[in-house]
C-alpha cells in the first residue's frame, strides 16, 4: 500500500513538472513571437507575415526561442530569424502554409 502511494505521488509530481515545462514554453513562444513578428513584418506585410512568424517560432529551437524572448530584436537576434528561415523545415512550412 505505501508503495502506491509513493508511486502515485512521484507520478503527480513528474505531472506538474511537466505542467510547469510546458506553460514556461508557451510562455517563452509567446515572447519570442512578440519579437519575431514585427522583425519579419518589417519584411513582408499582411498576412503571410503572421504565417512566416509561426514557421520561424515552430522550427526554432528551445534556445533560440529563449534568446529571442529575452534579448528582443538586437542585430544579432534579426540575423537569427533569417537563419532560421532560411531552414529547409521552415521554408518548407512557409510554403505549405502560403499555398
Amino acid at each position: 500500500m505505501k508503495l502506491i502511494l509513493v508511486l502515485t505521488a512521484a507520478a503527480l509530481t513528474l505531472s506538474a513538472c511537466d505542467v510547469a515545462q510546458v506553460v514556461a514554453l508557451d510562455t517563452g513562444r509567446d515572447a519570442a513571437k512578440a519579437v519575431v513578428g514585427p522583425i519579419v513584418a518589417d519584411t513582408i506585410p499582411g498576412p503571410a507575415a503572421s504565417v512566416l512568424t509561426d514557421c520561424i517560432i515552430d522550427n526554432a529551437s528551445g534556445a533560440e526561442i529563449i534568446a529571442l524572448g529575452v534579448q528582443g530584436a538586437t542585430p544579432e537576434n534579426i540575423t537569427l530569424v533569417s537563419d532560421i528561415l532560411a531552414r529547409p523545415e521552415t521554408v518548407t512550412c512557409a510554403t505549405n502554409a502560403l499555398t
